[in-house]
């Protein structure tokens, strides 16, 4: 197997695996212990091999939940995933995968492929114990015990590479089912709704398979060996095209495509793929539409293998982090990691319009992602989120409306009640942090949206007439929503919509009870309860406080939320989910508009300290696309955005420096006197100078500049008057 390049660094520190198993922490202690799960604690991450955003991915496939990697099947509540198989096994390699969500119905797992042992293609089920795992960023390696077969993998731009060896004296033979997909759990399987193959003159195979109404088309060329077609068990031999008929559908055959030979006992496959044509996967191959043998563009395996490593520690350089534990910059290299495997970019691949431009899909969990994931790519890559304004521009402006999530197939507007209106606080926070585009059409569309067309029948049209809809916790995203328009509307001088949104803006007060502070109860609240929504960061934060009857008692009811305060007899509190889910990922900082640093410190602390640890149980919860293991990002290095307000707020870092490496300049964290009993801030200077505040500007932070944190073991006074700033109407 391949080695990890030596001048790769941050590569050789990435686990893929953490997160793959269920959570094995350390025991919970003092507030911690009170904290509780709304989901399976399990990561539901894979260690499939992926570029930074890459549009394909190839993994080891079981058919387990839920990613199609591991042991588990399908589990909703806070328990332990259910073991569906004893062993970690794989009945082969698929392509595209989902990252840490949860049960999203759509599991992807295209183009099975399957090395064959001594039982021919009457193996090509069986799922084989998977040992000898290696994998780091861009690279997946194992053996298929039974079969004695070792597997590489190598992640390209729009392909993948396999290799195979076999045992001596055994001729390779590796199949493709193209009519493979979703997972080996009732319910979750999905079958094509049309195909064809062709075996192509220079015996390479090309195709398409219609997916979820989505084409996928494929080339793959295996150098050496000879291509054959099959259904079900049988090889047909001498056909050199294959059409899923109609009339076959009824009857759901299995079928795909194969090669067989080889020199020295060793395979390699090169796959490219396409959501738009055949000519384009042809390039995914790294080969080139005018050569016409389809041969290797010159590049070997090890080369693919080196390319894609170099491009993962151009990528995780972007922060660079002294001190901490081995453990620590472990887990937070393997969270950056995470952090980029998506949205995946499929540029020019958009399949409803023959249009080139960008294209993202995988926003499986973009309730989860505007929070910490979005901000952390916009910060490092604006480029990558001018691409990403202009996407969500074209879905809005041929869907009528903007997603709450965006996957590979042609259904729209899944996943409704989780939440609505986040494209407004995510287009908001690429311009707020600098992204050029043409933001007048943007928020033309983000107002056409929300009063029109779709949205004459949304929620949005339900709250301009009653200022409140359900579920509650939709009216804050709508008021922030409008909040979001209105600032728009000032930047680009659009008077009329900043009055009507700002008037808009300021009816998230009428989802809050006065008598508890806290969200009413009349509601259904998605993976939580009224707690778990109650203490966002909602953009007029002071009035947030008085409607709770002030600093001191809103500091109660957090003080009763974390665990530093008991309930009274009778009173039922939800307590903090400890990021096992994410509703709340951004509670523990509304202590600052409290001016309690003190206690956002001791809870981002006791969070890093004990929900996050080396190993395939690392983590607390599904990660979500990155939404989980970005919190860890930001926290580690002492700041936390605030989607779409012009502020990044301080906590406390785990490491003694970082460096976060900015288009504008690098900004550099320094924390003087640090250590896990040393969390609370005693005094910040930016850039030499003094500052009593919690919080930065964005443009203090986007502008690069240092800020150096002095710690101390003892809580003090630090930022208890200058707090961040609330924007009232």
């Amino acid at each position: 197997m391949s080695p990890i390049p030596e001048d790769c660094p941050s590569v050789a520190r990435v686990d893929p695996f953490i997160g793959c198993e269920p959570a094995d922490l350390p025991p919970p202690e003092g507030i911690a212990a009170t904290w509780w799960c709304a989901k399976p604690p399990i990561g539901n991450t894979h260690p499939g091999a992926s570029l930074p955003f890459g549009m394909v991915s190839a993994g080891a496939y079981s058919g387990a939940y839920i990613s199609g990697y591991g042991r588990y099947g399908l589990s909703l509540d806070g328990g332990p995933p259910p073991r569906i198989f004893e062993e970690l096994g794989a009945e082969g390699i698929a392509h595209f995968q989902q990252s840490g969500t949860g049960r999203i119905r759509m599991y992807y797992n295209y183009l099975l492929t399957t090395p064959l042992g001594e039982e021919g293609m009457d193996g090509r089920h069986l799922r084989r114990s998977l040992v000898n795992e290696r994998a780091w960023p861009g690279y997946y390696a194992g053996r298929f015990e039974e079969s004695g077969v070792d597997f590489e993998l190598a992640a390209m731009a729009r392909g993948v590479r396999h290799r195979y060896r076999f045992p001596a004296g055994r001729t390779p033979q590796v199949v493709v089912d193209v009519s493979s997909g979703g997972l080996r759990i009732e319910g979750m399987e999905v079958y094509p709704q049309g195909a064809e193959l062709h075996i192509e003159d220079d015996g390479s195979v090309r195709g398409t398979v219609v997916m979820e109404g989505i084409p996928v088309s494929f080339r793959c060329r295996c150098a050496g060996a000879r291509a054959f077609l099959w259904e079900d068990l049988e090889i047909l031999d001498g056909e050199r095209r294959y059409d899923l008929t109609l009339e076959k559908q009824k009857f759901r055959p299995e079928f795909g495509f194969g090669f067989t030979g080889g020199e020295g006992g060793a395979i390699e496959l090169v796959f490219g793929f396409s959501l738009r044509s055949d000519e384009r996967a042809v390039e995914g191959m790294d080969g080139a539409p005018s050569r016409p043998t389809m041969e290797p563009s010159g590049e070997d395996f090890e080369t693919v293998v080196r390319k894609g490593t170099e491009r993962w520690e151009r990528a995780l350089g972007r922060i660079e982090v002294e001190g901490g534990s081995e453990a620590q910059r472990q887990v937070f290299t393997t969270a950056l990691y995470h952090s980029l495997l998506k949205p995946a970019d499929f540029r020019d691949e958009n399949p409803f319009t023959a249009r080139p431009g960008p294209f993202f899909l995988d926003l499986s969990t973009l309730w989860d992602l505007y929070k910490t994931h979005l901000p952390l790519v916009t910060s490092l890559w604006p480029e990558r989120a001018v691409e990403f304004v202009e996407f969500l521009c074209e879905v809005a402006e041929r869907e009528g409306g903007f997603p709450v999530s965006y996957l590979m197939d042609n259904v729209p507007d899944r996943f409704t009640k989780q939440a609505t209106g986040l494209c407004h606080a995510i287009l908001e926070d690429a311009r707020m942090r600098g992204v050029e585009t043409d933001w007048d059409r943007v928020l033309s569309l983000l107002w056409m949206t929300s009063q029109s067309g779709k949205g004459r029948r949304s929620r949005f049209a339900e709250y301009s007439r009653t200022h409140c809809v359900d579920p509650l916790s939709h009216t804050l995203d709508i008021a922030y929503a409008h909040f979001c328009m209105a600032r728009m509307a000032r930047s680009v001088g659009h008077q009329l919509i900043h009055d009507r949104a700002t008037a808009l803006s300021v009816h998230w007060v009428e989802a809050f009870d006065e008598k508890t502070g806290l969200l009413r109860q009349d509601s259904t609240y998605y993976e939580g309860e009224n707690w778990n929504y109650s203490f966002r960061l909602l953009h007029d934060m002071q009035a947030r406080i008085d409607l709770a009857g002030g600093s001191s008692k809103f500091v109660g009811l957090l003080d009763k939320f974390f665990g530093f305060l008991e309930p009274r007899h009778g009173e039922r509190v939800f307590r903090f989910e400890g990021l096992n889910n994410e509703p709340d990922m951004e509670a523990p900082f509304a202590y600052l508009y409290a001016g309690r640093h003190d206690r956002t410190a001791r809870v981002v602390r006791r969070v890093m300290d004990g929900c996050f640890a080396p190993g395939r149980g690392g983590l607390p919860g599904n990660d979500d696309s990155g939404g989980l293991s970005s919190w860890f990002v930001w926290n580690a290095i002492g700041l936390f955005p605030v989607c779409a307000q012009p502020v990044m707020l301080i906590g406390s870092p785990i490491f003694d420096r970082a460096v976060i490496h900015l288009p504008g300049g690098d900004f550099e964290v320094v924390a003087r006197g640090n250590s896990r009993q040393a969390i609370y801030v005693r005094e910040a200077r930016l850039n030499g100078e003094v500052i009593d505040r919690a919080w930065l500007k964005i443009n203090e932070f986007q502008e690069g500049g240092k800020l150096e944190l002095e710690m101390s073991e003892e809580p003090g006074d630090f930022a208890v008057r200058n707090l961040p700033p609330s924007f009232p109407a």
